[in-house]
């Protein structure tokens, strides 16, 4: 999946592999040979799909690598990160219904070329992995094993189905062994179906096809497989067909939040003058239409409020657009039209492999493809750099930042476990890593601090203002909203400056009651207690230390 200037494939490989997925409705998908460095993860908003990855590190030649590409649907669902073993095995644990979980592997074994040692000590790795695979977990192996098994049921019963293929292989016994150690089913052997929803590579000497590339579940849990077979119209550029198993499971729902949407708002749009009456006729509608109430707390005060601002926010003014794509997201309808093409002359290969005239048409539109989509490419820099170098001109500063971001294309996060306070132990799960934060934090800032008097002494003492106990007036409040800062990020609450500011009198009254109710209560609202903590690293040490 890397992606060179002097190779014969399309870049992007993550952006079509995602959109060819979306195409075929795949929830995840097992990847081999990705060839990314170290672990990370990068997100396909234009598909919406997620690739997680493990390899080599950096310095080392890349030849391997795994991964998986999930639905940004899905990804929510995680409990805990993927967890990289190694450049050929990845895994991770997806929540089911009823308390159960699903543990998915993503391996690329060996060829059968090399060493019978690396061999074994793939399969001992892959034990070890399976060994600390909690009991009750549902199991599903995939990927390519670099195995040919054969079709002999009646020797590897339990293992076999009676619809296997060709013949057996020393890298077919290996896996055949260890499905037989682990009572695991090759779900790919179980189907009747013609065998070109079999086989899944083609030898390039002699031109046979073989199955390669597996599905295993455990025997107990074979029930929940429906389907297993090649998609043999998935194409993007790679010599394997895309193997589909269709399972009857039900993943566990997201836990509803009450919370409000944090897209950020299209603030933007305000420096319209119509955009701007509109915004603060409705909002001053909406607010006089909150029943009110004789003893009302801040915290009512404030929850009605931010309601109607959001919901006044997302009628009139919307959600931000995403900013900062890259050269493939904003040519997305030329290349899928451009996917389109690609696809018809693919698929009229398949239906008559042995016309070449059609194999023909389909490498054409192939080479069309790569050349198109380095057109758009090199027109798309030319153009950012035009663009970046008119606003350093200008002086525009803001805007020569924003589109020197978009220089950097999709950001590739990398994972982030976080090791226990004593270090033994690594946390991959998301409730573990923020309790590992909260207790850091708890130790950084609550450690209990003596001041001496004779310290107190020395600070001058300022005369008593009586003054500072008056209620705030609405002029004060008005003065300190016409100070804030626009461009600035918004809160947990999600209402940026600008609101504040253009909300008209309205708002700026009912925000004073409410300064007015926080006053003589003595209590502020949690929205405005609440903090949100952004940790950095900085490029030195450990990152898992906190």
């Amino acid at each position: 999946m890397i992606d060179k200037a002097d190779s014969n494939r399309p870049e992007r490989r993550s952006a079509l592999i995602a959109h060819e997925l979306s195409r075929l409705n795949i929830d995840i998908a097992a990847l081999s040979e990705v060839r990314f460095a170290d672990e990370g993860n990068l997100r396909e908003h234009g598909a919406g799909y997620t690739l997680y990855w493990s390899g080599k590190s950096s310095t080392e030649r890349r030849l391997s690598g795994v991964g998986f590409m999930m639905k940004n649907s899905n990804a929510t669902k995680l409990e805990t990160l993927p967890r990289a073993h190694s450049d050929r095995i990845i895994s991770m644990r997806l929540p089911l219904e009823k308390k159960q979980h699903l543990t998915i592997f993503s391996v690329y074994a060996l060829t059968l070329m090399a060493e019978p040692a690396d061999k074994d000590s793939f399969y001992t790795d892959l034990r070890h992995h399976l060994n600390n695979t909690p009991v009750t977990d549902k199991i599903l192996i995939l990927g390519d094993f670099n195995a040919r098994v054969g079709r002999d049921f009646e020797a590897w019963k339990g293992v076999l189905g009676r619809h296997g293929i060709g013949n057996c292989n020393n890298n077919g016994r290996l896996l055949l062994e260890f499905c037989t150690e682990y009572q695991l089913t090759i779900t790919n052997s179980i189907f009747q179906q013609k065998n070109h929803l079999k086989t899944t590579w083609m030898h390039p000497r002699s031109k046979h096809w073989h199955l390669l590339d597996y599905v295993l579940v455990r025997q107990r849990d074979l029930r929940d497989v429906l389907h297993t077979r090649v998609m043999p119209s998935a194409e993007c550029h790679t010599d394997h067909r895309l193997v589909r198993c269709k399972l009857k499971l039900q993943t566990k729902p997201k836990p509803k939040k009450k919370s409000y949407p944090i897209k950020a708002i299209n603030v933007c749009s305000l420096s319209l003058d119509e955009v701007k009456t509109k915004f603060q006729m409705t909002l001053q509608q909406k607010l006089e239409e909150i029943p009110p109430n004789d003893d009302p707390t801040p915290d009512i005060l404030w929850e009605n409020m931010k309601s109607v601002i959001l919901k006044t926010s997302e009628e009139v003014l919307g959600h931000t657009k995403r900013k900062n794509k890259d050269w493939f997201d904003e040519n997305d309808q030329n290349i899928q039209k451009l996917l389109a093409n690609k696809r018809a002359a693919h698929q009229a290969h398949l239906a008559n492999p042995h016309c070449s005239e059609k194999k023909t048409t389909f490498r054409q539109v192939c080479h069309t493809l790569q050349r198109k989509l380095r057109e758009m490419q090199n027109d798309w820099w030319t153009h950012l750099a035009w663009k970046t170098q008119s606003y350093a001109d200008m002086g525009d500063y803001r805007s020569f930042y924003e589109a020197l971001k978009a220089v950097y294309g999709p950001s590739q996060q990398v994972q982030s476990p976080l090791r226990s306070s004593d270090g033994l132990d690594l946390l991959t799960d998301s409730t573990s890593i923020l309790t590992r934060w909260s207790e850091h934090f708890q130790n950084l800032f609550s450690a209990n601090r003596t001041v001496q008097d004779t310290a107190m002494d020395r600070i001058p003492q300022l005369p008593l203002r009586d003054e500072l106990d008056e209620i705030p007036s609405l002029e004060e409040t008005i003065e300190a909203i016409s100070q804030l800062k626009s461009r600035k990020a918004a809160g947990v609450d999600s209402i940026p400056p600008e609101i504040w500011k253009d909300g008209g009198p309205t708002l700026h009254i009912a925000l004073h009651n409410l300064l007015v109710c926080c006053w003589e209560k003595g209590k502020l609202p949690q929205d405005f207690r609440d903090a949100v903590i952004i940790t950095i690293f900085k490029n030195k040490g450990e990152k898992s230390d906190c």
